[in-house]
């Protein structure tokens, strides 16, 4: 951004007044999705816990850089908020594919890592559970990505100061939510 004569101030000033209140909420999210965290059943699952900040990393930097990419997007007048889906359909595939794909292969990194040091872990259980949870967290995120930054352009708010921090940390609530949901579903039925 080119600096501009006597905005700086002014820019900084809407900068807090917009991001503020939105990370200070999402702070409190954040508490929350420890709680979850720490009250859920990961230790059900050998080798499980182990992957958690790994899996909770490769969905946040994937759907950050969506959410980033949609913003600048909006800023260039390439996206459009009447058809998000069409103008944003690459990145939205990037999205899908890649969150999947890095979680696999963490998971056969991680199983090898466990072989090597003679660790038990429940190869088939971790993969099922964090992939399921990957793709499932993608496509909400994807979705929640979208909406961020049509509202946050209609109510004239930069989407660079909100809609990063808000997929960010409800990514993290969301993902850690939707694997405690598959790991009680896999001790359900196996």
């Amino acid at each position: 951004m080119i600096p501009q004569k006597g905005g700086g101030t002014l820019n900084k000033l809407k900068f807090l007044k917009e991001a503020l209140p939105v990370l200070t909420l999402l702070g409190i999210i954040e508490v929350l999705t420890g709680s979850v965290l720490s009250r859920s059943g990961f230790h059900g699952i050998s080798g499980l816990i182990a992957l958690i900040p790994a899996l909770i990393s490769i969905r946040g930097n994937v759907a950050g850089s969506f959410a980033s990419r949609l913003g600048s997007m909006a800023h260039l007048g390439s996206f459009d908020p009447m058809h998000p889906l069409k103008t944003s359909k690459d990145g939205i595939l990037a999205a899908v594919l890649l969150s999947p794909g890095l979680s696999a292969f963490i998971v056969i990194a991680a199983y090898g890592f466990a072989l090597l040091f003679g660790v038990s872990m429940n190869f088939i259980a971790v993969l099922a559970v964090v992939v399921l949870t990957s793709i499932t967290s993608s496509i909400v995120l994807i979705f929640l990505s979208i909406y961020s930054v049509v509202v946050s352009f209609k109510m004239g708010v930069d989407p660079d100061n909100v809609v990063t921090p808000i997929i960010a940390t409800i990514g993290d609530f969301t993902t850690v939510f939707i694997l405690a949901g598959y790991i009680a579903l896999w001790e359900v039925l196996f």
